[in-house]
């Protein structure tokens, strides 16, 4: 019961902040504009494919920037509210408090790209008029860009605290380049399994494969492969989440409350 009035006072917390207004406007908006994008795109050739492909690409793609402003705004608002006082002198725990944070941030990411995925998955239906859309296969790719994203949750949560929303925000920045170039090019290829900014565009993109015009194209030989590397990409995401949110852990229950520019 303690989690759970824990991570209510944190979502109170984002009550009249940027926080709050980014969570609820932000899958919608990014919806209903890529559903305007491909109202103006269309093509008898692979449309689905290209729509998801589109879909989550940009969307995943974003998340490092997205997390890194998330992050630091949470940070600059304990700084604001009294030098995080609220966490180093309150009833709960450090890591208890870390944990907590950590938690809401994946449930909001979570809430918002199954939000953003369902609208499109309505848009698709009722505006573009997709025939025999694949559910499925998106949902799945839902949630793959939340196993891809899981570290970088823990990483800019203990960067907005160590170092500042500034520092956040500079990595997270750096982050939307690398996604960009190594997640979504052709340069990533044998290499994206180890760049973590890499995972949530690479493993997002892995239930194409399972759409019947793309699974006849490709072969069960091909398939199989894609499958292992799918697999990697999931192991290497929850194993680095695991020991990344250990370490961080250990830092908040030894951290004594520096400002976040020192």
């Amino acid at each position: 019961m303690w989690f759970l009035r824990l991570l209510s006072s944190e979502w109170i917390k984002t009550k009249r902040t940027a926080i709050r207004m980014m969570v609820i406007i932000t899958p919608i908006i990014y919806s209903l504009f890529m559903v305007w994008y491909f109202s103006h795109y269309r093509t008898s050739t692979f449309w689905q494919m290209k729509i998801y492909q589109g879909f989550f690409e940009v969307m995943a793609v974003s998340l490092p920037i997205i997390i890194s402003l998330l992050t630091g705004l949470m940070s600059y608002q304990e700084e604001k509210a009294g030098s995080f006082m609220n966490i180093l002198t309150g009833p709960v725990s450090k890591v208890q408090w870390y944990v907590g944070k950590l938690t809401l941030l994946i449930f909001i990411a979570c809430a918002d790209i199954l939000l953003a995925t369902i609208l499109m998955l309505v848009g698709m239906k009722y505006v573009l008029k997709v025939a025999h859309i694949h559910y499925q296969l998106f949902l799945q790719g839902a949630m793959l860009s939340i196993v891809g994203s899981l570290i970088l949750f823990s990483l800019h949560l203990f960067i907005s605290f160590a170092f500042g929303m500034g520092a956040s925000i500079a990595v997270g920045s750096g982050g939307f380049l690398i996604s960009a170039l190594i997640g979504a090019t052709s340069l990533g290829d044998h290499v994206w399994s180890y760049i973590p900014w890499a995972w949530a565009v690479r493993l997002s993109q892995f239930p194409i494969l399972m759409m019947p015009e793309v699974k006849q194209a490709l072969g069960a030989q091909l398939l199989n492969s894609f499958s292992l590397s799918l697999w990697e990409g999931i192991a290497y995401a929850l194993l680095s989440f695991i020991i990344v949110t250990i370490i961080g852990s250990i830092w908040f229950h030894r951290w004594e409350g520096n400002q976040p520019h020192e």
